[in-house]
């Protein structure tokens, strides 16, 4: 656990530039990411886990979400959440994993701009009815 948060810390630290989010009210973000590191697998990219979501905000900081969980050799979920961002351009998010062994998952992120559309965000979960943490890179892009 300490060491995907030393790496989100680091992560945050890297890309941490005066871009910040240029979601409006009413805009979607397409992202897909892929799990680097997991607390129940050993290495780096040992799990083959990867999502794809689908972002509405409904306020600039405040946006719904649903996405699918794609797990190589686990169940896969659909996904249905929330991401709130308290300070550009970090934000919060709380994602509910349904299908067989549904989880809850509390993880935070940071959302680094390229352009006015397209991102890199860095993101650690925590699962809290599996008890297992994970560190996600993911590419979004901003739709209007």
């Amino acid at each position: 656990m300490r060491k995907v948060l030393g790496i989100m810390v680091v992560l945050i630290g890297l890309f941490y530039t005066s871009g910040h989010a240029q979601q409006a009210e009413g805009s979607f973000l397409l992202s897909g990411g892929v799990d680097l590191a997991r607390t129940d697998a050993p290495g780096v990219i040992r799990r083959y886990q990867m999502a794809a979501e689908l972002n509405y905000f409904h306020l600039h900081s405040l946006s719904f979400s649903g996405g699918y969980e794609f797990n190589y050799d686990r169940a896969n979920h659909v996904t249905l959440g929330s991401r709130f961002y308290p300070i550009e351009p970090v934000f919060v998010r709380v994602r509910g994993l349904l299908g067989e062994n549904s989880d809850i998952a509390l993880g935070a992120g940071y959302s680094h701009n390229f352009s006015y559309r397209f991102r890199l965000e860095g993101m650690a979960d925590y699962y809290a009815v599996s008890n297992v943490a994970g560190l996600r890179v993911g590419l979004g892009f901003l739709i209007h």
